[in-house]
């Protein structure tokens, strides 16, 4: 099963592999903190039952943006395991063209 949509992936197919790591890895980051605002804006939204109306933006927002970045974050993960179309894993095919 698929979860990044084909024309997506072949875009960030497109991204050295390198890159692909590091992209990979803030968007992990970005992912568990939009969990984190998430679950702290439930927590205050259930605790203080006042302040629940002006808590539902951010917490559809962070969510949203927690979706989109762990999707992302799964395609350039799964791109840097994948290695390189060529079968390289390193760039040093890319320079010795010259």
């Amino acid at each position: 099963m698929k979860i990044v949509p084909t024309p997506i992936a072949q875009h960030i197919d497109r991204v050295d592999r390198q890159y692909s790591l590091y992209i990979g890895i803030s968007t992990g980051l970005l992912a568990f903190w939009s969990i984190y605002r998430v679950f702290w804006s439930l927590y205050l939204a259930l605790t203080y039952d006042f302040i629940f109306g002006s808590l539902v933006f951010p917490i559809v927002l962070w969510g949203v943006i927690g979706v989109v970045a762990a999707i992302t974050s799964y395609g350039f993960v799964t791109r840097y395991l994948k290695g390189s179309a060529t079968g390289s894993t390193d760039g040093s095919t890319e320079t010795n063209k010259v």
